[in-house]
């Protein structure tokens, strides 16, 4: 680590790759801030931050993030989803979708992985991707002391 900048950048400047994908900084990322309200489909490549609302559809080839307070109306199509905020959509497609525990989230999820907290609400199908026609194998990352508590 003493190698690195500050941001959790080492000294190459590329990202770490066991960093938390939305703990990763983009310099040129679209967002649609707090209190803001945009009506049509935004489409890019780059990632998106969601603040405020939007209405009408998101395709973006890298990440997308629906903060809380943030809402969506329409489809999402990311290479990653994570939702605080609320969205109500025909379509949710990702590789890897997050909904975390202030989420609110009315619609079909599609996605290879599908990450929901405690507390998150979800009304809808899911439909696993590239799982091979069985079900999906989920492993606890999180190490069990002998005495039954749990490590951070």
């Amino acid at each position: 680590m003493a190698n690195e900048e500050a941001g959790g950048r080492p000294a190459s400047g590329a990202p770490r790759s066991d960093r938390r994908l939305t703990d990763q900084a983009h310099s040129r990322a679209t967002e649609i801030g707090p209190g803001s309200f945009f009506r049509g489909d935004v489409s890019c490549t780059d990632p998106v931050e969601i603040r405020g609302t939007l209405e009408g559809d998101c395709r973006t080839s890298a990440r997308c993030i629906v903060h809380e307070g943030g809402r969506v109306l329409g489809n999402i199509d990311a290479a990653a989803l994570v939702v605080a905020g609320r969205v109500e959509a025909g379509v949710l497609a990702a590789d890897k979708v997050e909904l975390r525990e202030s989420a609110r989230v009315v619609g079909t999820i599609r996605a290879r992985v599908i990450v929901i907290a405690d507390g998150a609400f979800y009304q809808g199908d899911i439909e696993g991707a590239g799982n091979a026609g069985g079900p999906p194998i989920l492993k606890d990352r999180r190490a069990r002391e002998r005495d039954g508590s749990w490590r951070r």
